[in-house]
């Protein structure tokens, strides 16, 4: 009869280490948030390495056990800006190789690469409205009213990454979870737009017509949005409100576009492993 061999626990300690290690990377430097256990602050800033190895700052956001990376963040105003107003499929970085105290919530975005570098390590995406909302002390409110969060897979890879024209709804059917007008919704399959010129975004209207035909119960004024867009840009544009970016058109009723402040956030995140 066998013996039974115990495992020293130093031995685990040590396997548990290495694991995190590589994890990070072969060299262990940390390459999104999720290589970060939590502290206690929900908002925190950290330094992080490219695929190049290259450092950069960004802001962490701790939602429980999941953990997201900031690729993005605009004010309203800004939403029209020449390098927020794209497709993530285009290259349009600014702000981010940031070393400011004060970090540039109203006008930043990492580059393509270092966009799709933290999704192919990352498993969910989410857009928020005005989580951050100090951008010196990073405090942050609750992500409760107007947000939605998805999964990466290669759909939403494609829509973010791969085709910078999403002008065919029915093409371009995002399935997202969140809150939108106070009202919470299980998973939905919700038609996004965006070319080389304009942001990834909902139409608040066009929800009901197309993929799972979820319905908003919003049905935009064409003067009411147009007070609120900050210019009309591209030129005739629809009348609708736009969410989560391109506020061309817009709705006050959705706090990412209910004052020129209003930050707007982008996000590439996972679970993080609990820790005993």
């Amino acid at each position: 009869m066998r013996s039974i061999r115990k495992t020293n626990p130093l031995v685990v300690l040590c396997l548990m280490f290495c694991l995190f290690k590589c994890s990070a990377g072969v060299t262990g430097r940390a390459r999104s948030c999720v290589d970060f256990p939590s502290q206690g602050s929900t908002i925190v800033l950290k330094t992080i390495y490219d695929v190049n190895d290259q450092p950069y700052n960004v802001l962490c956001y701790y939602d429980g056990l999941d953990v997201y990376t900031l690729i993005e963040s605009f004010n309203k105003t800004n939403s029209l800006n020449s390098a927020i107003a794209s497709s993530f499929a285009i290259d349009n970085p600014i702000n981010e190789d940031t070393s400011s105290s004060v970090f540039p919530l109203d006008l930043y975005r990492l580059s393509k690469s270092r966009m799709e570098y933290l999704a192919s390590k990352s498993t969910l995406f989410m857009s928020t409205c005005n989580v951050v909302i100090n951008p010196n002390k990073f405090l942050s409110t609750a992500v409760g009213h107007d947000y939605i969060k998805g999964s990466i897979n290669d759909n939403s890879k494609r829509i973010f990454f791969e085709a910078a024209w999403l002008t065919v709804a029915s093409d371009n059917c995002l399935s997202v979870s969140g809150n939108i007008f106070g009202t919470s919704f299980a998973t939905k399959s919700i038609p996004v737009f965006s070319r080389n010129d304009i942001h990834l975004h909902m139409s608040a209207d066009e929800t009901k017509n197309y993929c799972d035909k979820y319905d908003l119960q919003l049905v935009s004024d064409p003067t009411l949005v147009s007070a609120c867009g900050v210019q009309d840009y591209p030129p005739g544009a629809p009348d609708t409100a736009n969410l989560f970016g391109s506020y061309n058109k817009c709705t006050k009723d959705f706090s990412c576009s209910s004052k020129d402040y209003s930050i707007t956030s982008w996000w590439l995140g996972s679970t993080a492993t609990p820790i005993f």
